[in-house]
């Protein structure tokens, strides 16, 4: 069975291609014209490998669609048995009459490309057309791989769930074959970073990092929001309680927010104990997670999975974050341990209870990681190997 990925945001469908042929599955990505430059595969690794199973579209973005002849479409998805998707996907394969096996959202393909938006005029027929097909493709998919998220992209499910199967898991979407807190060391000479990283971390009795996009202060209602306000003003509240220790915030000019991040933290006082670091590849930025002692996710809404959290939890590190345990408790046995908090005082709280007892923080860490590879990467593969066996089981029988 040849398996297709389309689509790679966040770098997903690349480390799940990678763990199928890591099991012998012939598996590809099939990257759209639009892929971000920090998530294509080569800011995911430094092995060039990849060249030989990830393609280039030219088609997958809006600004496509009045171009690519369906004919196009079709010849490049013919040769594939299985199709896995993310983005606007579902809305591609329906304009063909073809429908994802696996619809595997990130967020805004769910989201924001599910309703019809006032664009620039020169750009509404192609939104449009495209929110139509959206609406059309996703409830087509056999399956809905989506962990159980909040009640915003939870209504979007069950407004287009359709048939599908629902598979309440996370994606690895980190691959552990490099990033682990062993492999990772091999990727120290090769970063752009990491002596800067290594400065800081020479420099620094604590070093805690924070890699999520900086969005904060809009709408509660928007799931992109990080409340990063609310781990800055606590990190002020820790650095005032201990100002004899050296300890750093690193975090990266990464979302549409940093201005206000940069603003705030100059109000706060804090400027000294924060270090910016450019946006970044994955295969950079896990250098330098690697060396930190805490890892920071989000503040605003409750995650149990997001490519933060995962890259956090592959390198074994503990994580500072809000998480409403509730929300999950129906869907794992058990969780992986966090630093929970989500107001200043709370996060101020966790970062003194590191200071008491790191050991402790570090075996938090450790936890986080075998649950990672328990649930995540070893339940999850093993649930697509299964599909993918079943596929081709009535493959056989439809001959």
């Amino acid at each position: 069975m040849k398996v297709a990925f389309l689509g790679n945001m966040n770098n997903n469908h690349f480390a799940m291609a990678r763990f199928l042929r890591d099991r012998g599955v012939d598996a590809e990505v099939l990257l759209f014209d639009n892929e971000i430059a920090h998530f294509h595969p080569l800011s995911d690794t430094y092995d060039l490998s990849y060249m030989d199973f990830c393609r280039q579209l030219v088609w997958g973005s809006l600004g496509s669609v009045l171009n690519t002849p369906c004919a196009q479409i079709k010849e490049d998805l013919a040769s594939y048995d299985i199709l896995i998707g993310c983005g606007l996907a579902p809305a591609w394969c329906n304009r063909i009459g073809f429908h994802l096996d696996i619809f595997v959202p990130y967020g805004d393909d769910l989201w924001k490309e599910t309703f019809y938006r006032l664009v620039n005029p020169v750009r509404i027929a192609q939104s449009w057309m495209m929110v139509h097909y959206q609406r059309r493709g996703i409830p087509q998919s056999r399956v809905f791989h989506m962990d159980y998220t909040n009640d915003l992209y939870e209504s979007q499910h069950r407004k287009y769930k359709g048939n599908s199967e629902r598979w309440f898991m996370g994606l690895p979407m980190v691959y552990t074959g490099i990033y682990n807190p062993i492999s990772v060391r091999q990727l120290s000479d090769r970063s752009h970073w990491w002596y800067e990283f290594k400065r800081f971390r020479e420099q620094y009795e604590l070093m805690v990092f924070l890699h999520v996009r900086h969005v904060w202060g809009g709408s509660p209602h928007d799931p992109n929001q990080k409340g990063i306000d609310k781990l800055l003003h606590g990190w002020a509240l820790f650095k005032k309680k201990h100002p004899a220790i050296k300890a750093v915030l690193v975090t990266l000019e990464y979302g549409k927010d940093v201005h206000k991040s940069k603003k705030l933290i100059q109000e706060l006082g804090i400027a000294d104990s924060v270090a910016w670091m450019p946006m970044m590849y994955r295969k950079d930025l896990m250098v330098g997670l690697a060396m930190a002692d805490i890892a920071c996710s989000e503040f605003a809404n409750s995650w149990i999975c997001s490519g933060v959290l995962y890259e956090s939890l592959a390198m074994g590190k503990p994580i500072l974050a809000y998480r409403n345990d509730d929300l999950y408790k129906d869907y794992y046995p058990e969780f992986y341990p966090i630093m929970n908090a989500n107001d200043p005082e709370g996060i101020a709280e966790r970062l003194n209870e590191y200071l008491e007892s790191p050991a402790a923080f570090k075996a938090m860490g450790e936890q986080g990681r075998q649950w990672y590879e328990k649930y995540i990467v070893e339940a999850v593969i093993g649930k697509y190997m299964r599909y993918i066996e079943t596929r081709e089981t009535q493959c056989i029988a439809a001959k």
